[in-house]
């Protein structure tokens, strides 16, 4: 393990490509173990398990809040681990692990019926959400230490939003064909679970592996933690907090928007799974042809300013479901989802390279190496948003009629919950996006700012 230099030389230099691609190829199975279950749970329970939505919704939720603890534990964790693979990559592996076996236990769900049923689902989501918190919490906080140039954090992060096309790709598009293929019902979700599981082992292994020779930084002062002083600190970290709500804002919309959108071309577009397949193709794919335009942008106009313009696609693209139904045509679902692909894209790009600079700044700050606690503060903020959207989704659901079905089976739901479906799809998701604009038009960091709190760091 290699203790960070501080020399401006080391600021500056270029990150490998071959590293850069290491690790953003990570994000591929972070976004299949994320996505499969947080799209596909809640269909799999109400049209093939007979489970209601609610029950869903509160299963996913309570998950969510266990995250929250299991955050806080792997992020302190991983700020103290000293080992011979570094602060973080241990917890890599071990996520790997553990996130390919609950894929398997997820989908690959025996015959069980009524509480029993409830109490394996509970269990299979506290092994998911452990070994996404063990991934995912380091993998965000390695940014801060492989680079100190705010530019190059830009690049590195770059590499991560293109992979999350291609793993929301297969997470959403590849993952409808595999349960249309299987036959649908219990079947197909079998095989869907099984091809995602192997697909995501792989490259968190990849992941692992190919960021041996990443920079690293040895684990140095790492005091306050979630102690109140702690706490207290990172809230005068106005860049961090202002990031933070901006972040909770589109999770919360991502959060209801992704598992919403296979019931609603399901229930109300009546395209069946191939719609799922063609709205997601056509938006990662948006991500990732997008990315190299956001990363000219981002260094022109600054990450902040791209941020907020990203968000602002977003949100007609979304308002713009509410003018659809039976019938759409093929090219409207491609429209709408490459417009949002762009702005999604650019969000993800601009947000994600921001962290690492508020870490930056923290250490600059309060001369702390926490960034394994600030990644875990964000990762309670993803659960938190998705946590509150799938208890939102099912509520809606539940208080619209929506009824809850087996084996796969599609039925005419009341006018109730197909309204309820258009509520959760376009308008609340639109209006979490626009609460964020307000939290990210306080974000105030950018290269200028970094520079100086170096100055004054090393002063």
């Amino acid at each position: 393990m290699s203790q960070a230099s501080t020399t401006p030389g080391d600021r500056t230099l270029n990150l490998p490509t071959a590293i850069c691609v290491s690790f953003g190829i990570g994000t591929v199975g972070v976004s299949i173990v994320l996505n499969t279950v947080s799209v596909y749970f809640p269909t799999l329970m109400s049209t093939v398990l007979g489970v209601s939505p609610a029950i869903a919704g509160l299963l996913l939720t309570g998950s969510k809040l266990y995250d929250i603890v299991i955050d806080v534990i792997i992020g302190g964790a991983s700020d103290r681990t000293t080992s011979r693979w570094g602060r973080r990559r241990p917890y890599l592996l071990a996520g790997a692990l553990t996130s390919f076996a609950s894929l398997l236990v997820i989908f690959l769900v025996p015959t069980l019926g009524g509480d029993i049923l409830i109490a394996y689902m509970a269990v299979a989501l506290i092994i998911y959400s452990t070994g996404y918190a063990l991934f995912n919490v380091p993998y965000l906080a390695m940014p801060a230490e492989m680079t100190d140039s705010y530019q190059q954090r830009l690049h590195l992060v770059s590499f991560r939003t293109a992979f999350v096309g291609l793993g929301q790709l297969l997470s959403l598009a590849v993952t409808a064909a595999l349960i249309e293929f299987g036959g649908g019902g219990a079947p197909g979700y079998r095989l869907m679970g099984t091809v995602m599981a192997c697909i995501a082992l792989l490259t968190m292994l990849i992941c692992f592996w190919g960021t041996a020779k990443a920079r690293t930084v040895a684990p140095g002062e790492h005091g306050l933690g979630f102690s109140w002083a702690g706490l207290k600190s990172l809230a005068g970290n106005r860049p961090l907090v202002m990031l933070m709500g901006a972040k909770l804002t589109q999770y919360l919309a991502f959060g209801i928007m992704q598992p919403a959108n296979l019931l609603f071309l399901l229930n109300v577009l009546k395209t069946g799974y191939a719609g799922m397949v063609h709205l997601s193709v056509a938006q990662n794919i948006a991500v990732f042809a997008s990315m190299p335009m956001w990363v000219r942008l981002g260094r022109r106009f600054g990450k902040r300013n791209c941020y907020m313009a990203a968000v602002m696609i977003m949100i007609p693209a979304c308002l713009s479901w509410y003018w659809t139904g039976p019938g759409v045509e093929m090219w409207e679902i491609w429209t709408r989802s490459v417009v949002f692909g762009i702005g999604s894209g650019g969000s993800l790009l601009m947000s994600t390279s921001m962290l690492p600079d508020a870490m930056h700044y923290d250490r600059h700050r309060t001369g702390l190496h926490r960034e394994g606690v600030v990644a875990s503060l964000y990762c309670i903020n993803e659960k938190l948003g998705f946590a509150i959207g799938a208890l939102a989704l099912g509520a809606a659901l539940s208080a619209g009629g929506y009824i809850a079905t087996t084996g796969g089976q599609i039925i005419d739901q009341a006018p109730a919950a197909i309204e309820a479906l258009f509520t959760v799809k376009a308008f609340i998701p639109a209006l979490a996006l626009s609460c964020g604009l307000v939290m990210i038009w306080c974000y105030n960091l950018d290269q200028k700012t970094l520079d100086a709190a170096s100055a004054a760091a090393r002063a």
